[in-house]
């Protein structure tokens, strides 16, 4: 039906239609549609208040793990400059460019806080006075005076060490300290007196961390000074001599751990926030901590007991519990403590879960308020009514032609729902009942944004997945006397097939290092999945194999072949270079040969070898070539076809010959500016075009 012939069914029904009729109506209307109103809205809070209550968890859980990597970090840092206190001395530089502890600290970036006088750490954290610029000092009665005097000589400048590891994490350490089998123990920053009786050695902390000879995270337990619940990441340290010399820590006040949970305010009142362990008996919970825990606790020298999650409602919790060992997220409706209640959890990480209780009536009250003031706009807008429809019949004429104008809200809905859509909002939709083409039109738009989204989400996958796989490439390069080693892989898309490795042996073997190149066929996340899997079995099969090449290759196919689709194979180059004897032996799987420089007499050769590509027949056997004595200035280059084959707009290809050119040029920069140099001439040489493959190049260069 047309909007012209709609217009004149309008026209004739304001005429006809009795007064009567259009209050009635208009009642009944507005019956149906405050009802209708209320319905929706409290699904869509309910939808919101989950959808909210998981972000918030979720957010939580990150910010969780941030913080105890940090503070594991901090814990190592601080053992660190302990064992350094102990030897006098300064830790040396690592080999291979391994920072030092201060240089590691330094590169914390967390916010800090520029003055540790601001009074937010005595008001926010602590409820007592505290000195950022010195420590306590505490003597285990009975300690030997010959030792204590000893090691507090080794320790009588750690205050800045302190204040500057509490710089980086103030919002979560609330005691820093070190307890030494001598009978010391060092507290910072400088508070409230320990008690006389106290003995750092018997901390189960303490024990544990001893026991374990590396960094642990204590069960609860209650603080000796503040009488405060309290968790412990702690690491033993020793003597230069080796021996054990005592623990190191940082303590984390537990109900600090929820100020990162951040909850809306127009349901938070009577939330609780808990963090879940399992029970030792596995088939249990334990509250390892919560929001609502007592911040003040008598006894300081006996267990802190730890309750078990539990609710009345024992079919819903059973399937809590499921899905909690399962280590799975989600949203449940149980009663706790005789409070129907929404359960959010989730999380998993080092099997500690977050979870999150909101009382339910929280969401119905904020419902309710809406339904009461809905029904008062309602009964207010009938009364308003009556006297418009006194009027009806004088305005009719104006009135008509004014409500023509609702024909166009249809348009304005699209105009506005697309100008949504414009701005990167994909839930953007219109609802037209209108029965006519803008139904149609209206119906159209609204599979416009899911497409959309659907898109955006497909490609940050896809973004995602080829951060991951960059990171299955070498990180770092073999440091070799006499070697410069290097590699480079550029993906063609997001995600690639191009893979390169390099492998050092040690012990009988050392000196010894595996070079791999492979080019898996086709492109995308099969490519990439195929490459992953390759570089999991040659890792294995080199570690078992070392030095023979043709039984590394001969597993690698058939375990290749057997895991692979029939249209999928790929190419491997892999070689075993001695950096003693300077020289190379290699084999192929149906790779391109690897191209050597002679600096002697600037010519090129290609190392070719025999075989067929991967993952294509099983049971096949691969010939080793070599070995090939390599000379002072010679040049090993291996690369992929993505290099070679490269073509530009006019079908012409990078050759090999260019890429031997390319090669001489920069025969005297190092292996890495060559490499670099190498993937930017062929992208150079496509340009405007994007390469049509990865391009992978490694060099070996004789020093």
């Amino acid at each position: 039906m047309t909007i012209r012939k709609k217009i004149l069914i309008l026209l004739l029904s304001v005429s006809l239609i009795p007064l009567i009729l259009i209050i009635a109506l208009q009642r009944f209307s507005f019956q149906v549609t405050g009802n209708k109103v209320t319905s929706d809205i409290r699904k869509v809070l309910d939808d919101y208040a989950y959808y909210n209550m998981e972000s918030i968890l979720h957010q939580f859980n990150m910010n969780l793990d941030l913080n105890v990597r940090l503070l594991e970090a901090l814990v190592k840092i601080q053992a660190d400059r302990m064992e350094e206190a102990l030897r006098g001395k300064k830790a040396k530089r690592r080999k291979g460019g391994a920072k030092s502890p201060d240089e590691f600290l330094d590169t914390i970036t967390l916010e800090s806080v520029k003055n540790l006088n601001d009074k937010r750490h005595s008001n926010n954290v602590y409820p007592f006075p505290v000195d950022f610029f010195s420590e306590n000092i505490f003597i285990v009665k009975g300690a030997s005076r010959k030792k204590v005097d000893k090691d507090l000589a080794a320790f009588r400048d750690l205050t800045e060490v302190f204040k500057k590891i509490y710089h980086k994490a103030p919002q979560i350490i609330y005691w820093q300290h070190v307890s030494l089998e001598s009978g010391i123990i060092i507290t910072y920053p400088k508070g409230i007196a320990l008690p006389k009786l106290f003995d750092p050695r018997k901390r189960d902390w303490y024990k544990m961390a001893k026991k374990a000879g590396g960094l642990i995270w204590s069960e609860p337990y209650v603080d000796a000074s503040t009488h405060k619940p309290m968790l412990t990441v702690a690491k033993p340290i020793y003597r230069s001599d080796g021996s054990f010399a005592g623990v190191t820590g940082i303590d984390i006040h537990l109900p600090l751990i929820f100020r990162w949970m951040h909850l809306n305010p127009d349901w938070a009142e009577g939330a609780e926030r808990m963090l879940l362990t399992p029970h030792e008996n596995k088939k249990k919970f334990k509250i390892l901590a919560r929001s609502s825990m007592e911040d003040s606790l008598e006894k300081w020298n006996q267990p802190l007991k730890l309750e078990t999650i539990s609710s009345e409602d024992t079919t819903e919790f059973n399937a809590f519990l499921n899905e909690l060992f399962e280590g799975k997220s989600g949203v449940r409706i149980m009663r706790y403590k005789g409070e129907k209640a929404i359960w959010v959890y989730g999380g998993g990480k080092g099997r500690v879960i977050a979870l999150l209780l909101v009382p339910y009536k929280n969401m119905t009250e904020l419902a309710d308020r809406t339904e009461e003031f809905l029904w008062k706009k309602n009964t207010q807008w009938m009364r308003y009514s009556a006297l418009f429809l006194a009027l009806l019949l004088i305005t009719e004429v104006i009135i008509v032609i004014k409500l023509s104008k609702k024909f166009t809200s249809p348009i304005l809905d699209l105009a506005n729902a697309g100008q949504k859509l414009a701005g990167g909002n994909f839930d953007a939709h219109v609802d037209i009942q209108s029965g006519d083409e803008l139904q149609q039109l209206g119906d159209i738009f609204n599979r416009i944004g899911p497409k959309l989204k659907e898109h955006q989400k497909m490609q940050q996958s896809l973004v995602l997945a080829g951060a991951i796989q960059q990171r299955l490439l070498p990180k770092d390069v073999p440091h070799i006397p006499g070697f410069d080693i290097a590699g480079l892989c550029r993906f063609s898309d997001e995600t690639g097939g191009d893979y390169y490795d390099f492998i050092e042996f040690e012990k009988d073997d050392s000196g010894k290092i595996s070079i791999i190149v492979g080019d898996v066929s086709g492109h995308g996340i099969s490519a990439a999945l195929m490459m992953a899997s390759a570089r999991a079995i040659v890792r294995s099969n080199i570690r078992h194999f070392t030095s023979d090449l043709s039984r590394i290759m001969y597993e690698f196919n058939n375990e290749l072949t057997a895991d692979s689709e029939t249209e999928k194979f790929m190419t491997l180059f892999l070689g075993l270079l001695d950096t003693e004897k300077r020289t190379i032996i290699w084999t192929s799987g149906g790779h391109d040969p690897a191209i050597r420089y002679h600096a002697m007499n600037g010519k090129y050769e290609e190392l070719s070898t025999q075989g067929i590509p991967v993952g294509f027949l099983s049971n096949m056997n691969f010939e080793t070539a070599g070995p090939l004595k390599l000379n002072k200035g010679d040049i090993v280059l291996i690369g992929t076809d993505g290099i070679w084959e490269t073509e530009r707009e006019d079908e012409e290809m990078f050759g090999k010959d260019r890429l031997s050119q390319v090669v001489n040029n920069n025969k005297d920069k190092s292996a890495e500016e060559i490499c670099r140099i190498i993937v930017d001439s062929v992208i150079d040489f496509c340009k405007p075009r994007k390469p049509d493959d990865d391009i992978t190049v490694v060099i070996i260069k004789v020093l």
